[in-house]
């Protein structure tokens, strides 16, 4: 059995609310060439959610615990007596 995957590309108003991010932060992303999007016709701007999502989780900052863990891992394989 085949099913076919859906993929709904949103307009740049959709990002925005989706992100939680002003139109006019979403342009200046956009500008910068930091967020992907596509242009197929040269004018209206298409964005895929798989990409959003991808932006979104992008850079993840570590908890202040998750940082000491790596640094006494690191200070416990490198610094051994």
């Amino acid at each position: 059995m085949y099913m076919k995957t859906e993929t709904r590309l949103l307009k740049t108003a959709e990002v925005a609310e989706y992100l939680g991010f002003k139109v006019s932060y979403l342009h200046k992303l956009m500008m910068r060439k930091v967020i992907p999007y596509y242009k197929p016709n040269g004018k209206q701007c298409y964005f895929d959610k798989k990409d959003l999502d991808n932006f979104l989780f992008g850079v993840r900052i570590s908890s202040e615990s998750e940082a000491e863990e790596v640094a006494a891992r690191y200070i416990a394989n490198h610094f051994k007596h």
